[in-house]
């Protein structure tokens, strides 16, 4: 069973770090895996194990019938094409409909919007409707069944694969991070609003993915007087690396799939406060009820920082039995074979 994944680019975000640790792992666990990227520019590729074959196949435009015709040919040597990301999907859908790729194409969803925007993608519920549908939530899934009205849905929870780092004994953590990239439904407004009452250092990790919210951070940032006490990280490449630097971590989103964020603090046992969105929100509140919270008002925040900052317990346990790489890849490999039995 040859498997291809399939990404725009190997860039900082969730859906690429599922890739990369899914590839991985399937490779780990003898799986024939190839990776099929739309750049020549992957920033993260070395991150993938070095015996996986990469794909790169730059597109000039959004849709150039030669393109499609080499990129059909690259479709057709594989049995399974797992394609992340919804917009990635609709080209791959298109050019196995345009060529009639025999490949069992797999839409794996990791929409993070999904709780506040349940909102159809043009012509995802007829001529481009998935046969398999892979959602990285409860709720995406719920999604798929009854928006998509798809038969074949499968639930895969997203993992972290837990670093270890020779690490430096600070005398004194640098303060808060937050991790995610720029855009409005991330919240790192509110991050900087709470951090400028606790009279804390904010960190805040993750690309530009909005200029002008980028701009009303930087507006808010200059009006509250914090200039020297709010960093932005805009390329890391290893974020698990940098966590143990902090005292605590947030996640202030309004909506998320995940988060793989909450997975990344606990991988390097960072306490943390997030809002209650997400199927990893929800797993974890059982755990560590304190640690989350159900709307954004800042007086709330402010006084559950005390109980973060009280937390002594180590997550290690609360990793493996939750997040376990070798579950996961096992999920993932028995979704495959009921895919290729269908």
């Amino acid at each position: 069973m040859r498997i291809l994944q399939v990404i725009d680019k190997l860039s900082v975000g969730g859906a690429e770090r599922v890739c990369i640790d899914l590839s991985n792992l399937l490779l780990a666990n003898n799986v024939d895996i190839s990776v099929l990227t739309f750049t020549n520019h992957d920033e993260l590729e070395w991150q993938l194990n070095d015996n996986i074959s990469i794909v790169k196949y730059e597109r000039k435009s959004k849709f150039n019938f030669f393109s499609a015709i080499e990129i059909s040919k690259i479709l057709n040597n594989y049995d399974i094409i797992h394609v992340h990301m919804r917009h990635v999907y609709r080209y791959i859908k298109l050019i196995s409909l345009i060529f009639r790729i025999k490949a069992k194409i797999v839409f794996h969803d990791h929409y993070g919007s999904i709780e506040i925007d349940k909102s159809v993608p043009f012509l995802f519920n007829s001529i481009l409707k998935p046969k398999y549908y892979i959602g990285v939530s409860k709720e995406l899934v719920s999604w798929g069944n009854n928006a998509l009205k798809v038969k074949n849905t499968f639930l895969l929870s997203n993992i972290i694969v837990k670093k270890s780092f020779v690490l430096n004994q600070l005398t004194t953590k640098k303060g808060i991070v937050i991790v995610g990239n720029i855009k409005p439904v991330k919240n790192q407004l509110f991050a900087i609003k709470l951090a400028a009452k606790l009279n804390e250092n904010l960190t805040i990790i993750g690309k530009i993915h909005d200029k002008d919210y980028y701009q009303k951070l930087k507006l808010e940032i200059k009006e509250l007087g914090v200039n020297d006490n709010v960093n932005f990280i805009f390329n890391s490449e290893n974020v698990q690396e940098l966590l143990p630097e902090f005292k605590f971590g947030l996640m202030t989103s309004f909506s998320e799939s995940g988060p793989l964020v909450l997975i990344e603090y606990i991988a390097q046992n960072l306490p943390f406060l997030s809002a209650n969105t997400g199927d990893v929100s929800q797993l974890l509140t059982h755990e560590f009820p304190d640690f989350f919270l159900n709307d954004f008002d800042l007086d709330k925040w402010i006084e559950s920082v005390k109980k973060v900052n009280t937390f002594d317990e180590d997550f290690e346990s609360i990793y493996y039995k939750y997040f376990s790489p070798k579950d996961y890849i096992n999920k993932c490999i028995n979704i495959y074979q009921k895919i290729k039995n269908f």
